[in-house]
């Protein structure tokens, strides 16, 4: 048997739907972050949702659709990270300024690799009803939408389109601001038309347009679709031969000329929920729906809600509550027996106590509907059979009933939910109690544009792509600081060079302090233009590094004698100190020709008349530190001076032993370091202050300090004060701190770590440095118990299969295929998830980025055949 209504919409103007059975104003609203967040931020969550069902009419139409995304509009969203390319920013009528080049081929570049991800998000729609007033579909309103449509009232006409604009508008100015009530555009209506008719089948991403009032679409573009109960008509059945609970579904197909594959949909009630409520803040009724989405099943949902007054509800309950006293009456004895009988009376005093609550309470009656859709029925089948369970396991009851399907589907399309015998299915309740539901429940995270950082996995159905604007940040008003943590082989330097490639392409200057041995950066970045690249190697120097030489004129004493004296050994307000701070103020410097550390020595050498005591303590101290051999370019005049001005700038320090934490702290083990270590130590400091000098004097340009296992320098008093400037007032000079570390509270947490606001942690083998770490990301461990589970055990996690057969498994002990990059991700908005990271977007950078050493060999071997 075939099903055909006049359910397709008569036409669309701006955001108003038109229907046979009514107008219809379409809004997207905004999901909030809500999973793992601190107590405050969801209680804040609640209430927003609370007050937002105070607000809504009666008969509105709550749907939570899952779309996919276009990589187009995710390319085109990296592109605009650009500074230059933002809307906000482009000067009309001017060309693609020729810096922006490079960073479009960049994102091209990602584009085939983000293309075989099919992400999706969850899209948000509410469907508000016009034709009964500013109320909805109260007693009122029918009667206003019967005297209208007995005077004949033309629907289109510019006075009937005025009044409805104005009631909508009405309508959303009272909805909370945190749901950001957008107009959908004539082009997303009818995108939102062809999704519920082919729901799943129908593949296209969610239009982008603008909102428009004056947009139309005729009654033509919204072209019919058909319904076949359990497919009955397709397999040459009678429909009422449909009597397993595997026919309960409904096939939907177009015409042919439509081009849409036909899809399945089994729809379910939920009929019976939990008398003792579901425990907050576990509540989040349909995250399991985007917990079991695949690329073969589409989960969605939809809500109809009626409201009642406080005082209708309240009688409305003491009404059921009479009802059962009087079944109890009747059974008499066997009433006490009766366990259904007596949870019923106990939900229905909870309900009218609720409503009684006060004048912000309002009865909600909501009629929820869950739809599973694919591409075949026993695919459909299967996932709703998942979700029923799922849903018992919380005691929450869905229902599939023989012969509804066809009726159910109208309540999911605005128009005919009046006829779709939702009543059946409506369960009384309050405002906060349906509330702490979170049905605008969103797991996004990162920027609206950026650079491409991974995925959202922590809903794995809904998997949206995340971007990361760290240069953006200080535009908006914020610092633009990162740190990245976990274990050793767990990703971290995947994600930094995955950044600092992008951020390069970008535009951004950089100066990355490299500790490895093995220079991976600088191999990482070999293909980058050599002539926008300066590599300065401490072991190896061939550069000068004398502070006089380096620095600004203005700056070069100050910034030299703070990094001498620790290594000559004298206090900073002894007479040494003044001495060398006199000899090197630009008069005198100017006055006897002092242009860099050796011609000081030179000077000091000199047997003139005003020489003093001290001169000689410093000549000493200054031969001594001219003879250590990492020191040494800083008194070498043959050394060019480094082109700092260059792009990027890396610094490598593998080899220097830096003083360990507890020597630079503890003072008889601080004068035990070695002069090699305390070398090193000046050499990192030294350049990080010329970073933060360099940077800070060009403030229109953005500029990143990226640093890596740098316990020792920030726990220095030198190393504090100069990454405390930069995270606390780089933002006010464009200038940004990223930095990675295996142990990431200890290395970062004696900063100014507030202004840190972006932090990426991969897996941590140790799980009192993961719950550290995830303490010190603010979460409440106490609040989400699962959360350090999940982290310690389920982020990227080994495979350790042993089947006793003594084979040999290439796979043994190495993070689980498809596993990699996993790691949990506070953004700059609070926003906390997990995420799969992305790895480099092409085998030659993969081959650049991998640091391990058989994979290495391999490669070798087969380069030398």
């Amino acid at each position: 048997m075939i099903v055909a209504g006049d359910e397709a919409p008569k036409g669309a103007i701006g955001n108003l739907l038109f229907t046979a059975n009514g107008v219809y104003a379409q809004y997207l609203v905004s999901g909030m972050p809500f999973i793992f967040q601190r107590k405050e931020v969801q209680n804040q969550v609640a209430d927003v949702h609370a007050d937002l069902l105070r607000a809504l009419p009666s008969g509105v139409l709550w749907e939570g659709l899952s779309a996919p995304v276009a990589i187009r509009n995710i390319t085109r969203r990296m592109i605009f990270a650009h500074p230059d390319l933002h809307p906000d920013n482009v000067i009309p009528g001017e060309p693609m300024p020729d810096t922006a080049e490079e960073w479009v081929e960049h994102c091209r570049l990602w584009t085939p690799a983000l293309q075989r991800r099919g992400h999706r998000r969850r899209v948000f729609f509410l469907s508000l009803p016009l034709d009964y007033g500013q109320a909805g579909t109260t007693a009122g309103g029918a009667w206003q939408r019967r005297l209208d449509s007995i005077i004949g009232r033309d629907k289109d006409s510019d006075r009937s389109l005025s009044h409805y604009r104005e009631l909508a508008s009405t309508m959303v100015a009272k909805l909370p601001a945190a749901v950001f009530a957008k107009p959908a555009s004539v082009e997303q209506l009818w995108w939102h038309w062809n999704y519920v008719a082919s729901r799943h089948t129908w593949q296209q991403p969610m239009p982008n347009t603008p909102y428009d009032p004056q947009a139309r679409l005729p009654e033509s573009a919204f072209t019919p679709v058909w319904k076949d109960p359990a497919a009955a008509e397709l397999q040459g059945r009678r429909w009422f031969a449909a009597r397993s609970e595997t026919d309960i579904f409904v096939r939907t197909y177009r015409d042919r000329e439509d081009g849409v594959a036909d899809s399945y949909q089994a729809i379910a009630g939920l009929e019976k929920w939990p008398d003792t409520g579901i425990r907050w803040p576990e509540s989040t009724l349909f995250k399991v729906l985007d917990d079991m989405t695949t690329p073969t099943t589409t989960l969605d949902w939809a809500i109809h809600l009626t409201f009642d007054t406080a005082e209708v509800a309240v009688d409305v309950a003491h009404n059921t509550i009479v009802n059962i006293k009087d079944q109890a009456r009747q059974l008499g004895r066997h009433a006490d027996s009766d366990d259904e009988l007596l949870r019923k009376l106990v939900s229905g005093r909870q309900l009218a106590s609720a409503l009684k609550q006060g004048s912000a309470e309002r009865g909600v009656n909501a009629a929820v509907l869950i739809t599973a859709a694919a591409a075949d029925a026993d695919t459909a089948n299967a996932a709703i059979k998942k979700v029923i369970s799922r849903y018992n396991t919380q005691k929450l009851q869905l229902k599939r009933r023989r012969g509804s399907q066809t009726t159910l589907w109208r309540g999911l399309n605005p128009g005919t939910e009046i006829s779709a015998c939702l009543h059946e299915i409506r369960n009384p309740s309050t405002v906060n109690a349906f509330a702490k539901f979170v049905p605008l429940l969103s797991t996004s995270l990162g920027n609206n544009v950026g650079v491409p950082l991974g995925e959202t996995i922590t809903s794995p159905g809904m998997r949206q792509i995340v971007l990361n604007d760290l240069i953006g940040a200080p535009g908006r008003d914020n610092p633009g600081n990162i740190v990245i943590g976990g274990s050793p082989g767990r990703g971290k330097s995947q994600c930094s060079k995955n950044l600092i490639r992008s951020w390069l392409a970008m535009g951004a200057g950089l100066w990355l302090f490299d500790p490895t041995d093995a220079r991976e950066h600088q191999r990482a970045l070999s293909t980058f233009d050599e002539s926008r690249k300066e590599v300065i190697d401490a072991r190896r120097p061939r550069f000068s590094l004398d502070g006089l030489r380096i620095f600004p004129f203005d700056e070069a004493a100050e910034r030299t004698v703070d990094h001498l004296l620790p290594q000559m050994g004298f206090a900073p307000f002894s007479q040494q100190a003044s001495r060398l701070k006199a000899l090197l103020s630009p008069e005198s410097r100017h006055t006897h020709g002092i242009g860099s550390s050796n011609q000081l020595i030179s000077f000091l050498r000199e047997r003139r008349p005003d020489r003093v005591a001290v001169d000689d303590d410093l000549l000493i101290a200054l031969e001594g530190l001219r003879a250590e051999r990492l020191l040494a370019p800083m008194f070498d005049e043959s050394l060019p001076v480094p082109d700092l001005s260059k792009q990027l700038v890396i610094w490598n320090f593998g080899g220097l032993k830096l003083p360990s934490i507890t020597e630079e702290y503890q003072p008889h083990l601080h004068h035990q370091s070695t002069p090699s270590q305390r070398a090193a130590q000046a050499l990192y400091g030294m350049a990080a202050d010329l970073a933060q000098t360099l940077f800070f004097s060009r403030p229109a340009q953005p500029d990143i300090l990226w640093v890596e296992e740098c316990a020792a320098w920030t726990h220095s008093p030198g190393g504090q004060r100069c990454a405390n400037t930069i995270i606390r007032q780089g933002r006010k000079a464009w200038t940004l701190f990223g930095g990675v570390s295996q142990s990431p509270r200890n290395d970062f947490g004696v900063l100014e770590d507030e202004f840190i606001e972006q932090r990426i942690l991969l897996g941590f083998k140790e799980a009192e440095i993961a719950e550290d770490t995830l303490r010190w990301c603010g979460r409440d461990l106490e609040r989400h118990p699962k959360l350090l589970a999940d982290y310690v055990t389920n982020t990227s996690p080994a495979q350790v299969a042993n089947y006793g057969d003594d084979s040999i498994d290439s796979r043994h002990g190495k993070v689980i295929p498809g596993r990699e990059g996993e790691a949990w991700v506070l953004d700059e908005f609070g926003g906390f998830g997990k995420v799969r990271l992305f790895a480099a977007p092409t085998s030659q950078l993969a081959e650049l980025y991998d640091t391990n050493p058989l994979r290495q060999r391999q490669r070798d071997r087969k380069a030398a055949r």
